[in-house]
């Protein structure tokens, strides 16, 4: 017999031990690149190489999922996850992290596409509550990792010794998910297609969903990514908050997507998205004002709270207008959001490493989250139809 609730379990654990990594990278970042001798710009690599990887994972994730399954696809990308985190750990050169960031890339983007289909497809009925219950555990791992890897490398443990814990935890994921039943796979339903994608690409309204979730994503990861690196550069005793910065963002994620949850009932999935994009970016600029760590962790909690609802709601809102193709809407919106994951991180770097320096480069955030809502206002406006 199938457990519906022990599946969704899953898809949240799996999403957790994602997050536990995600939310990481903006604490080890500076220690890899000392480690390899790097300038921001070249550290922002490591963003690019992980949306190469994401693309290659998503336009396999539907092809392999008919072929073998959704269980089989989940398994086989937890393995290559926990094989290129570990790969990662031992990397003898740059060139190798890279590479290992594209398996750590693909293998993620396909866990997490199966994964949110699964859940909304065995709650179709609670779609939006179930995928935002999903980013409630991607926010729980995420607020959990940067404190703790801030105190570990403060502490002595090397960044490569984190980077091949985090692979094993997903080998134990892995040895959970082999003996847990799966629902028969529904063809053309939970998976990316890429017959059923090109078309669907063609529709403007699925074109405005996909652009806001990878100007979203790029925000998101810009934002958070290189945050400890500001605080390290820019802050009078930044250093020791650097860690404790992307905690209290992550929370205020995580307490964010509880709030929406509630209060998703009340209002239409698109208003709500603007409003939060436009707190997004009053309080993503409102972080660059103050040279106080304290003050500027305000508004980084602020930002995290608009910030909190946006991923889910525009997954949701795709699963609404195209249900009978969840997987591929889900598989094309998430790797559009790789491709903002992948550009503006690395051009925050690169701006950074420019006279504009750490605050002229992440004044881009805020200017994409008002980008953000201003299209998602006009989706509304138009009305435009799938």
């Amino acid at each position: 017999m199938i457990k519906r609730g022990s599946l969704v379990v899953t898809c949240c654990v799996i999403m957790f031990l994602y997050a536990v990594y995600f939310g990481a990278i903006g604490v080890l970042l500076p220690y890899v690149g000392v480690s390899f001798g790097l300038g921001s710009s070249v550290e922002g690599r490591l963003f690019p190489a992980n949306f190469i990887g994401a693309i290659v994972g998503v336009l396999l994730c539907g092809y392999l999922s008919d072929l073998w399954g959704r269980k089989t696809v989940l398994l086989l990308n937890t393995i290559l996850f926990a094989l290129g985190m570990c790969l990662f750990g031992n990397a003898p050169t740059f060139g190798v992290a890279l590479l290992a960031t594209g398996l750590i890339g693909g293998a993620s983007c396909a866990m997490e596409t199966v994964a949110s289909a699964l859940a909304s497809d065995i709650y179709p009925e609670k779609r939006a509550v179930i995928l935002n219950a999903i980013q409630i555990a991607f926010g729980a791992g995420a607020t959990v990792s940067p404190t703790m890897a801030h105190t570990l490398l403060t502490h002595g443990t090397t960044w490569r010794s984190l980077y091949v814990v985090m692979g094993l935890l997903n080998l134990v994921m892995f040895v959970f998910m082999l003996f847990q039943r799966f629902p028969s796979q529904k063809s053309g339903e939970e998976t990316l297609h890429i017959s059923a994608l090109i078309p669907l690409l063609k529709q403007r309204a699925f074109g405005f969903l996909c652009l806001a979730q990878a100007l979203y994503v790029g925000a998101e990861t810009g934002f958070f990514s290189w945050m400890p690196t500001y605080f390290l550069k820019r802050l009078p005793d930044g250093a020791r908050w650097s860690g404790l910065v992307v905690t209290l963002f992550w929370l205020a994620m995580t307490l964010g997507r509880a709030v929406v949850s509630v209060i998703l009932p009340r209002f239409s999935l698109i208003r709500l998205i603007v409003a939060l994009s436009f707190g997004g970016a009053i309080c993503s600029l409102l972080t660059l004002t103050s040279l106080n760590p304290i003050m500027v962790m305000v508004w980084v909690f602020g930002t995290g709270l608009c910030f909190s609802g946006i991923f889910g709601l525009i997954m949701a809102e795709a699963g609404e207008r195209y249900s009978k193709i969840a997987g591929t809407a889900f598989g094309g919106i998430i790797a559009a959001g790789g491709l903002g994951g992948a550009l503006v991180p690395w051009g925050v770097g690169v701006l950074a490493d420019t006279p504009l320096d750490w605050r002229g480069a992440l004044i881009v955030i805020p200017i994409i989250c008002l980008t953000m809502a201003l299209l998602l206002l006009t989706l509304n406006k138009q009305k435009l139809s799938a």
